[in-house]
C-alpha cells in the first residue's frame, strides 16, 4: 500500500465509474433476478375511490391456468398486520391510519391493492387478476382537504377525527409585527400532489428458505434495513428478513416506504414456500402514492423598505386515506424550513395533516422543502410588487448575516454555516438579470418575458437520532479496496464519490476501489438514502472508517498484514448542515394562448465541499429539470368523483430535455462545520429552489402587464395561465 500523498482525487471531475457499468445494459435490477421455480405476483387494485369491500370472488380466477394462489384481505386479516407509521412529533396520541396490506371490508382510494395473484407466469398473473370479481358498495368520497379539516365526518371512524397530525412551530412577537407593519399581504398557494416517476418502477422478489426460516428479499427501495426490520415484525412464523437491494433505477424518497405489496408478496412467499416476483406496471405506478399535496395560507407583515417583521403561515397536508411509514416526515420539514434563508424575527406556522379519499403521500424529493419554500417564496415577490422593491433586493435586505451564524431561526432551525449574498449575485449576474429588466421596460402586447428568483435552504442528514450510519474497510493483500456502506445510489454516482475519498485517504488509484451496498447481511444497521444523506452522513463513515484503516497501516509501516485489513466505523453527524441555493429563472408568457415557454435558468449552489464538480451538475441538472416540471407541467388531478386523471405518461407532463434551455450553473463552497467532509448535501436542494422561481417568474411577467396573479397555482397550465392574464388583451400593443 502506498503512503499517504495527501488529498488529490477530491474536487476532480472524473468520469463516474459506474457509468460503462449501466451504459452497456450490465445493471442488475430487481426484474433481472430469476430463480428457480420463481412464481410471479400480479395485484387487482381498487377501482374505486370509496366503496365498502362486499366481498372478493375469487372462484374464476383460481381456477386459471398457472394460478397457484390467490390471496385477498380476509385471508391476512388477523395474520398479517397493518403497515404502521414511524411516529413523528405532532402525531400526539390520535390513532393513524394504518395500511392494510391488503383492503378488507372497505377501499378507500382508487388503486389500493385488494388481492394478489400468484401464478407461473407474469402473463398468467395478469389474465387471472382481471377474472376477479370484486363487490363494491359506493360510498360518497371525501376529497377536499378542507372540507376534511372542518366538518366532514371522519374518514376512519375508530380515529374519530380527519386531523391525524398536527405540527407547529414559531417565536417572537408576532401579534406586534403585524401591528408594526407598514404592508400586510395574504394569499393562498397550492402545492400540487406529486408522482414520482422513477425509470424503475418499485419491485420485489421474496425467496423463502422454510428450513432455516430464512426471507431473502431484493426489493428497489431506498431503505433495506427498514424493509428488514417490517417484514420480519409484520409477518406470521418469525421469519429472518435478509434485504437485498441491487441497483434502484430512481428513488426520489418516494421509495424509502414499506409498501403493502412488498408485505402481500413475502407472506405470498413464505406460505407457498417458493420464490415470488412482482414489479409494478407503469400504470399502477402513479396510483400508488404521491409527494406534495400542500395549501398554504400566508400572512406576512412588512416593513415600508422590504424587512419582514413576522410571518402566519397554516397548512394542510393531504394525506390521503393512509399513512405509510414515512407519511408524517414532510409535514415537520415544511414548518421548520418556511424560514428560509431570511432573518425573520417573527413566525407562527402550523400544519395540519388530514386525511382524504386518495393515496397516501410522504416524501418526494425536498420532503417539505419546497412545500415551504413555496409561501414564503412567493409572498416575498408579493410584498415587494407592492412596495415597488426589487424581489432580488427584498431577499438580500432579509438574508441572515454571514456573521451571524450559527443562527437559530424562529421555527427552530439551527443554521450551522452560510454566506448567502455573494451566491445570490453570481446567479443574478449569470442571468444577466439588470439586462433582463431593462428588457422588460420596453415590452409590450401580449407576449412578456418573466423573471423569477428563489433562494433557499436545505438541511441534510435528517432528524436528531437517526442521523447515523456505519461502514466498512476491507483491504485485500493486494492492495484492493472494498467499502461496505448503508447508503445505496440511485443515481447519485456514490460508487466514484466515495472512491475518491478512499483514493486520497490510503493513496490508491480509484479503480481499485470497490463499493458494495444495500445487504442487511453486510452491516448490522443501515439509514440508507434519505434526506440529502448519502456524503453528509454515509461518506463521513466510510471516510471515518479510511482514516482509521491509514492509522492501522501506518503503525504497520505501511503494509498490508497477509490476511487483509479489515476496519469498521459508525458516525453520526452531530447536527444538519444546511445547503443553500439562488435560482433565476426567465420565462415568455403568451397571454393569448396561456403559452409559459422557460427560455432561461441560472443558479448557484453552495453544497460545501464539492467531491466530485461533475457529479454535483448532474444533480442541480436533474434536479432542476424535476423542478420545472412541478411548476409547469406536473400534477395529480382527479375528477370530481376522485377518479385520477393523470395516470400515465400521456396525461402526466414530465418535463422533456427539449423543452428546457442550457442551464448556468456555478458553486459557492462554504464548508459546514458539523462533519470532517464539510459536506452539505445537494440532491434535494436544486427541487427547492426551482418549482417556486419559476411559479415567481410567470407571476412576474404578467403582473408587469396589470394582470392579477392570485390563484396562480402549479401546475402552470395553458388554461391556468391564461385565464390570469385575460387582462393583456386590453393591453396597447
Amino acid at each position: 500500500m502506498a503512503s499517504y500523498r495527501g488529498p488529490s482525487y477530491r474536487g476532480q471531475g472524473m468520469p463516474r465509474i459506474e457509468d460503462d457499468r449501466l451504459l452497456r445494459g450490465a445493471g442488475r435490477f430487481v426484474d433481472d433476478i430469476q430463480l428457480d421455480g420463481m412464481l410471479h405476483a400480479a395485484v387487482l387494485r381498487s377501482a374505486e375511490p370509496h366503496a365498502l369491500l362486499r366481498g372478493v370472488d375469487a372462484a374464476d380466477a383460481l381456477a386459471g391456468p398457472g394460478v397457484a394462489a390467490v390471496y385477498t384481505g380476509a385471508d391476512l386479516d388477523g395474520v398479517v398486520p397493518d403497515i404502521g407509521a414511524i411516529r413523528r412529533e405532532g402525531m400526539g396520541g390520535t390513532p393513524i391510519p394504518e395500511h392494510p396490506a391488503l383492503a378488507r371490508d372497505r377501499v378507500c382510494y382508487v388503486g389500493q391493492p385488494v388481492a394478489v395473484v400468484i401464478a407461473a407466469t407474469r402473463a398468467q398473473a395478469y389474465d387471472a387478476r382481471d377474472r376477479i370479481a370484486p363487490r363494491y358498495e359506493p360510498l360518497p368520497p371525501l376529497l377536499d382537504p378542507r372540507e376534511s379539516a372542518s366538518d366532514a365526518a371522519p374518514l376512519h371512524p375508530h380515529i374519530g377525527t380527519n386531523v391525524v397530525m398536527r405540527t407547529a412551530a414559531g417565536a417572537g412577537g408576532v401579534a406586534e409585527a403585524f401591528e408594526a407593519a407598514d404592508l400586510i399581504v395574504e394569499a393562498t398557494y397550492e402545492i400540487p400532489r406529486l408522482a414520482a416517476m422513477a425509470m424503475e418502477c418499485r419491485g420485489i422478489v421474496a425467496a423463502p428458505d422454510r428450513e432455516r426460516r430464512r426471507l431473502t428479499v431484493w426489493t428497489s427501495t431506498q431503505v433495506p434495513h427498514r424493509v428488514k426490520t417490517y417484514l420480519a415484525v409484520l409477518l406470521p412464523g418469525g421469519w429472518d428478513v435478509r434485504v437485498v437491494t441491487p441497483d434502484v433505477g430512481g428513488g426520489f424518497g418516494r421509495k424509502i416506504e414499506v409498501w403493502p405489496e412488498e408485505v402481500a408478496v413475502a407472506y405470498a412467499a413464505t406460505q407457498l414456500g417458493a420464490p415470488v416476483k412482482w414489479t409494478e406496471q407503469r400504470s399502477e405506478s402513479a396510483l400508488a402514492s404521491h409527494g406534495r399535496g400542500f395549501t398554504a395560507d400566508a400572512q406576512a407583515a412588512f416593513r415600508s423598505d422590504g424587512r419582514v417583521l413576522g410571518v402566519r403561515i397554516r397548512m394542510l397536508a393531504d394525506m390521503g386515506a393512509y399513512f405509510l411509514t414515512s407519511s408524517g416526515g414532510p409535514l415537520g420539514n415544511a414548518v421548520q424550513r418556511v424560514a428560509g434563508p431570511y432573518a425573520i424575527p417573527a413566525m407562527e406556522v402550523e400544519c395540519l395533516g388530514v386525511t382524504t379519499n386518495r393515496p397516501p403521500t410522504g416524501p418526494y424529493r425536498g420532503a417539505g422543502g419546497p412545500e415551504a419554500a413555496v409561501p414564503i417564496e412567493r409572498i416575498l415577490d408579493e410584498g415587494a410588487r407592492r412596495l415597488g422593491v426589487d424581489p432580488a433586493e427584498i431577499r438580500r435586505r432579509n438574508f441572515i448575516p454571514p456573521d451571524a451564524f450559527p443562527y437559530e431561526t424562529a421555527t427552530g432551525l439551527k443554521y450551522d454555516s452560510g454566506d448567502f449574498a455573494p451566491a445570490l449575485d453570481r446567479a443574478l449576474e449569470m442571468a444577466d438579470y439588470a439586462e433582463l429588466r431593462e428588457r422588460q421596460a420596453h415590452e409590450r402586447g401580449p407576449v412578456r418575458t418573466g423573471v423569477g428568483v428563489a433562494t433557499v435552504i436545505k438541511a441534510s442528514g435528517g432528524k436528531a437520532g437517526v442521523r447515523k450510519s456505519a461502514a466498512r474497510v476491507e483491504i485485500t493483500p493486494d492492495g484492493r479496496v472494498i467499502l461496505f456502506t448503508d447508503v445505496s445510489p440511485h443515481g447519485q454516482g456514490t460508487a466514484t464519490s466515495f472512491a475518491q475519498i478512499a483514493a486520497d485517504a490510503l493513496g490508491v488509484a480509484p479503480e481499485a476501489v470497490e463499493t458494495r451496498h444495500g445487504d442487511t447481511d453486510a452491516l448490522a444497521t443501515g439509514g440508507g438514502t434519505t434526506s440529502s444523506r448519502g456524503l453528509a452522513v454515509g461518506g463521513n463513515a466510510v471516510y471515518t472508517a479510511l482514516l482509521q484503516a491509514r492509522e492501522r497501516l501506518d503503525a504497520a509501516g505501511g503494509a498490508v498484514p497477509p490476511d487483509g485489513l479489515i476496519v469498521e466505523a459508525e458516525y453520526e453527524l452531530p447536527a444538519n448542515p444546511f445547503a443553500f441555493a439562488a435560482h433565476v429563472a426567465v420565462v415568455e408568457v403568451d397571454a393569448e394562448t396561456g403559452d409559459a415557454r422557460l427560455t432561461g435558468y441560472a443558479a448557484v449552489h453552495d453544497c460545501g465541499p464539492m467531491i466530485n464538480p461533475v457529479i454535483v451538475r448532474g444533480q442541480i441538472q436533474g434536479g432542476v429539470a424535476q423542478g420545472v416540471g412541478q411548476a409547469l407541467s406536473e400534477g395529480m388531478r382527479y375528477t370530481a368523483d376522485g377518479h385520477p386523471l393523470t395516470g400515465g405518461f400521456m396525461t402526466y407532463g414530465v418535463p422533456i430535455a427539449e423543452s428546457l434551455p442550457p442551464f448556468a450553473l456555478d458553486n459557492q463552497q462554504t464548508p459546514s462545520p458539523t462533519n470532517p467532509l464539510g459536506i452539505k448535501g445537494i440532491g434535494e436542494l436544486p427541487t427547492v429552489a426551482a418549482p417556486v422561481a419559476v411559479a415567481n417568474a410567470v407571476a412576474d411577467a404578467l403582473s408587469r402587464a396589470g394582470a392579477p396573479v392570485t390563484g396562480l397555482d402549479m401546475p402552470l397550465l395553458g388554461e391556468r395561465v391564461w385565464r390570469a392574464g385575460r387582462g393583456f388583451a386590453m393591453l396597447p400593443s
